[in-house]
Formats: structure tokens, C-alpha cells, sequence
């Protein structure tokens, strides 16, 4: 379940318990007090009509004209409780008269009303004493109809729930509204982060307000802005090291390259170390202008135009002669020749040359490389395709990191991929490895062309 859609149905829960906490226990003691009120108005009614009946002669006519029908019906019973008459409808009653309470209580003077039931289903029963002389004349037995009571209920509660409903729809929509605002900032947030975890870190998170998320996104800020400043400066100091690397190395290959030449005079373990030594020396030269490439690749140069078949050729050019050295076949298609794309100066021929130079590397000799380059959907795609041991599953994921090496068989640094990574990474192209479906390595960029 989504955040949004977890706050909307906690909201609506919560608003449901306050509902039902509220709503029921009114709507019951509501109800109570209706039906207590309604029993209190027959009882009234029952003891006017008693009253009434104190100052004539008692006979079943009496009542006949004041209760006649289903809703309210009257009994007059003599002083042991028996029916005198015939009453108006006879069902509206118990059949036990003697054993009815309120009837018994009116026998001994005092009036009653309480819910009972009958043949037509449970009624107000009320019996009222009828006092003449100072004596008990009778009884009065009135059965009121529940049926105007059950019907206000009915309303009542249906007006309950339709206040109810009505309540819950607003919580939604409340809940809805305040989860969408919620979810929305921290939508620019997650956003904002994930151009962090890209490598974008100057980019800001723009959210308004003083609250928690407000801060949150403050600290990722500052956050991102120290990093920032950490890796530009690793980048100064790699820059800088290897610039102040490379002179003493020079220096050192040029002292080397002198002892090799009056190399007559000296044993040969001698001229063999200083051989060995001068490899080194290449191999740290060749270390630090790698680094030096790393460097400039995460910088972003202006972009300009740049004819992509004349860019392919030149980088196969470069490669050509090492792949002559260990005899392989550069095999070249290019689709469109027209094909301009944008690219900082260097980049897309370095990022390529890269990758041609570890395909010849890890090809077996007398092999083939084959590069394809054609228009993809707006950009440009170019292959370069080895039969080479290729890449293994475990290395994949880390294939592109700097320094990293998934064999130790050829000599190198982990620099090229990573610098090809980041020159497509910085001009807003995409380089992916993946293992070719015969065997070898497939090494894909797609380059954005350049908008008409």
C-alpha cells in the first residue's frame, strides 16, 4: 500500500471510530428518551381521560368514543381487574389481564406505563386507577400503538447516517487533500535525492515551509553541498598531484634513458634493472594521464557540433595500429553519415577510444572487433562488439567503477571504462556493458544527436 493511500484510510478510520463513538451512543439515548417521552405523554393522556372518568358512571361506552382503533385502544376493567365490556380491540392486549404488573399496581392506586407485548406486537401499556367517592372504581387500560416512535427512529437514525456519510465523505476528501499536499513534498524530496544519488549535487531541493519535511530537505541540501565540496576537492588534489607527479617522472625517465645509452660500460644485471625501471616509470606515466582524464571527464565543457562519422573514424584510426600489432580485423558500418551530434570537445572520441582499446586488449589475436553505429529514436547508437572472454556476471555491476578490474591478465589501471562512463554520463549519454550473445563483450553508447 502507498503512503498517500495508508494516510487517506488511516484518516478515514480515525474519522470512523469518532463517528461511531459520537453517532451511536446519541442516536441511543435519543431514541431512550423519545420512547420515555412517549410513554410519559400516554400516561398524561391516560390519567387526564381517568380523571374524566372519576365523575360519571363507569360503562364500556365511555371509552369507546375516546379510543376506537389500532393505534391507541382502551380497557376498563372493574376493581379485581376483571373486563367490564367488551374493549375497542381486543388484540391491543395481553391475554393474562390479572397478571399484567401495571395493572396490578393500578389496583393498588398507583398509575404505570411500560413497553409489553401483544398480538400486534409490543405496545405502551398504561393502567391508571379510577378513584370515586375516594374509593377504586376501576382501571383504565390504555395500548398505544410504537409505531410513530419506531418510524421517528427510523428517521432519526437514517438522518444519522446520512450525517455520518456525509462526515466520512469530508474525511476522505480532507484526508485525500492533506496526504496529496504530504506525499507531493516529499515526491520533490525523494526527486531531489535521487539527483543526488546521480551524481547531481548542485542541484537544490526547493521546498517551502517550516515543518519537519521543509527541514528534512534543508539538511539534504547541506548535506549535498558538502559532499560537493569534498569531491571537488579530491578532484583538485588528484589533478594537481598528478600534475606535480608527472615532472619528477619525466626527470626520472630522462636520467634512465641517459644510463641506458652509455649502457657499454655497465654489467648486464645493470642495464636490465634500468629497463625494468623505465617500464615502471611508463606505467606511472601512464597512471597519472589517466587520472588526469578521470579529472577532466566529470567536468561539464559547452557541448558543440560534431559530424559522429568523422569522430568514429578518428578513434578507430588510433586504435588501428594495436590492432595491426596483434593482428586483428577492425570491421567498420556506419549507417548515417550525416548523423551530427553534441558533444563537449574530445569527449565522444575519448569515450569511444576507450572502448576500442579495451576491446583490441582483451580479444584473442587474430580476432575480429566490429563497430556499428546507426540513428536510434533521437539518438545515436554506436557498438563496439569483441569476441573476447567477455565480462563475468559477477563483475558487471562493478565494471564501470574506477580502478576496478575484472582481470589481472592485461596490464591497465580500471581508469578507461570508468572515464568513458563519465564523459557519456557528463554530455548526457548513456554507456552500457553487456556480453555479446555469441561470446565477447558488447559495449553500447547512445549519444544524443544534436536537434535540428
Amino acid at each position: 500500500m502507498s503512503l498517500r493511500r495508508h494516510l487517506v484510510v488511516s484518516f478515514v478510520v480515525f474519522a470512523l471510530a469518532i463517528l461511531v463513538a459520537t453517532l451511536v451512543p446519541f442516536g441511543v439515548l435519543s431514541a431512550q428518551a423519545h420512547r420515555s417521552s412517549f410513554e410519559d405523554d400516554q400516561l398524561d393522556d391516560a390519567q387526564r381521560v381517568a380523571g374524566g372518568l372519576s365523575k360519571v358512571p363507569l360503562t364500556p361506552d365511555v371509552i369507546n368514543e375516546r379510543y376506537a382503533g389500532r393505534a391507541v385502544s382502551a380497557w376498563l376493567l372493574d376493581q379485581r381487574g376483571e373486563p367490564w365490556g367488551d374493549p375497542t380491540t381486543r388484540d391491543a392486549f395481553p391475554a393474562l389481564l390479572t397478571r399484567a404488573p401495571e395493572v396490578e399496581r393500578a389496583r393498588r392506586g398507583t398509575s404505570e406505563a411500560r413497553d409489553g407485548d401483544t398480538p400486534l406486537g409490543r405496545r405502551v401499556l398504561v393502567a391508571v386507577p379510577i378513584i370515586q367517592n375516594g374509593r377504586l372504581a376501576g382501571v383504565l387500560w390504555v395500548s398505544s400503538s410504537l409505531a410513530q416512535v419506531t418510524r421517528l427512529d427510523k428517521q432519526r437514525w437514517a438522518l444519522l447516517a446520512a450525517i455520518g456519510a456525509a462526515a466520512m465523505a469530508g474525511a476522505a476528501f480532507v484526508g485525500m487533500s492533506l496526504s496529496r499536499r504530504l506525499t507531493r513534498r516529499l515526491e520533490v524530496v525523494a526527486a531531489g535525492a535521487q539527483r543526488f544519488g546521480e551524481g547531481r549535487l548542485g542541484e537544490r531541493i526547493a521546498v517551502g515551509g517550516s515543518d519537519e519535511i521543509a527541514s528534512l530537505a534543508g539538511q539534504l541540501n547541506d548535506m549535498a553541498g558538502e559532499i560537493d565540496r569534498l569531491v571537488e576537492r579530491e578532484k583538485s588534489f588528484v589533478a594537481a598531484a598528478s600534475h606535480q607527479i608527472r615532472t619528477p617522472l619525466a626527470a626520472i625517465k630522462i636520467r634512465i634513458d641517459e644510463l641506458l645509452a652509455a649502457g657499454d660500460a655497465r654489467d648486464p644485471d645493470s642495464i636490465e634493472y634500468l629497463k625494468e625501471m623505465a617500464d615502471e616509470v611508463d606505467r606511472l606515466t601512464s597512471l597519472t594521464t589517466r587520472l588526469l582524464d578521470l579529472s577532466s571527464a566529470e567536468s561539464t565543457p559547452e557541448s558543440r557540433p560534431l559530424v559522429a562519422s568523422r569522430a568514429i573514424r578518428e578513434a578507430v584510426d588510433r586504435v588501428a595500429p594495436l590492432a595491426q600489432h596483434h593482428s586483428m580485423i577492425l570491421g567498420l558500418d556506419i549507417e548515417d553519415e550525416d548523423a551530427v551530434i553534441s558533444a563537449p570537445p574530445g569527449a565522444f572520441e575519448e569515450a569511444l577510444f576507450n572502448l576500442l582499446d579495451n576491446a583490441v586488449k582483451f580479444s584473442r589475436p587474430g580476432g575480429a572487433v566490429d563497430v556499428h553505429a546507426a540513428l536510434d529514436n533521437g539518438t545515436l547508437v554506436v557498438e563496439v562488439a569483441d569476441r573476447g572472454p567477455g565480462v563475468p556476471v559477477e563483475h558487471r555491476a562493478r565494471v564501470l567503477d574506477p580502478f576496478y578490474r575484472a582481470s589481472r591478465a592485461k596490464p591497465g589501471h580500471g581508469l578507461g571504462l570508468a572515464i568513458s562512463a563519465r564523459l557519456c554520463s557528463s554530455a548526457g549519454a548513456t554507456l552500457g556493458i553487456d556480453p555479446r550473445p555469441d561470446g565477447g563483450t558488447l559495449a553500447r553508447i547512445r549519444w544524443p544527436v544534436k536537434a535540428a
